[in-house]
């Protein structure tokens, strides 16, 4: 099974959080094992920020590393997004191997930065959202 979570902003997102989990269900959800969505506190440029953490689980063999990213970098679009962090994971016990990457907006110039683990907020299965 491979699990993919990406963090979006929802700070200059033209999509509010019901509009947006209702746009991922519709994009993803028929092609997939489960979309879940939760809405967050996340944090960008020391700014706190709405933010909609969703989790895919899905099997297919095509659904890999590039895929997430292409997916990142689409959603970076349709959101008018900066940037969008993901992790991938593909979880075959007894191993599992993970990328994480924070994907850039094709249209955007400024500085870009890396993958940081103290800003990205996963899928948790039980927590009291935002």
């Amino acid at each position: 099974m491979k699990y993919t979570t990406f963090n979006i902003g929802l700070n200059n997102n033209p999509f509010n959080y019901e509009h947006l989990a209702r746009f991922i269900n519709n994009a993803f959800g028929h092609t997939n094992e489960s979309v879940q969505i939760q809405l967050r506190n996340g944090e960008y440029e020391s700014n706190v920020e709405p933010t909609a953490v969703v989790r895919i689980a899905h099997s297919s063999e095509y659904q890999d590393d590039r895929w997430a990213e292409l997916m990142a970098r689409t959603l970076c679009a349709v959101c008018t997004q900066e940037c969008i962090p993901y992790r991938h994971r593909h979880v075959h016990y007894p191993s599992i191997t993970m990328t994480d990457s924070l994907v850039y907006n094709d249209n955007f110039e400024g500085e870009r930065y890396q993958f940081d683990e103290a800003y990205f907020l996963e899928y948790e299965d039980y927590i009291d959202v935002v």
